[in-house]
């Protein structure tokens, strides 16, 4: 099985690159720059944007692509990094042959942020592909250490039922990447992930 990352340099890249290795299965990533804390052994870089699919250069055969780029903190940036780069990495599959598209949602948040994603995956379930969706609340992990200042008060008011934090309950990335490589590798039926499937 080969795997392409589309913006995989990031938290959750990092922690599927760890999880896939753990299989032995191969990892390409595309991004703009190439994140040096990710031998070369462990994945391959594709220097690339998604919003220039025409000058990426790929010369392997990918079984599945796993869509990454997003932002929660920008909302100037809502509509392009969680909605039109879904379009754009579409765009590659279609182009490039890849018949599986896994999009990392999103389960809770602020509303613009929320729509944006939900706008992402319809444009995956509509594209065609074969797809599971992933929707994560808020991950935590050793690789990003400011993942850490907001866990304990959102996981204490989650425990009174308020919707926004049962929404995004917090989950080590490494547990959420652990659920998507089994899911992937046990070619699983499952269209969504839910936080209850990764918990």
């Amino acid at each position: 099985m080969n795997i392409l990352l589309i913006g995989g340099n990031g938290f959750v890249g990092q922690a599927l690159i760890k999880e896939f290795m753990k299989y032995n299965v191969k990892v390409s990533y595309i991004s703009r720059t190439q994140n040096h804390s990710i031998y070369k052994d462990e994945a391959t870089w594709i220097q690339g944007d998604i919003f220039d699919i025409e000058n990426i250069l790929i010369n392997e055969k990918y079984d599945i692509a796993i869509h990454l780029i997003g932002t929660i903190k920008n909302k100037n940036l809502y509509s392009k990094l969680n909605t039109e780069s879904v379009t754009q990495t579409i765009k590659l599959c279609q182009k490039q042959n890849i018949n599986k598209l896994v999009y990392f949602s999103a389960n809770g948040g602020f509303k613009q942020y929320i729509e944006s994603k939900r706008n992402g995956e319809k444009l995956v379930v509509n594209s065609k592909l074969d797809y599971l969706i992933v929707r994560p609340g808020l991950m935590y992990g050793k690789d990003r250490l400011t993942s850490y200042f907001n866990i304990l008060p959102i996981k204490f008011f989650s425990k009174f039922g308020i919707t926004f934090f049962k929404n995004v309950y917090p989950l080590p990335v490494e547990k959420v990447a652990d659920a998507v490589v089994k899911a992937i590798l046990d070619n699983t039926d499952s269209t969504i992930i839910e936080i209850n499937d990764m918990k």
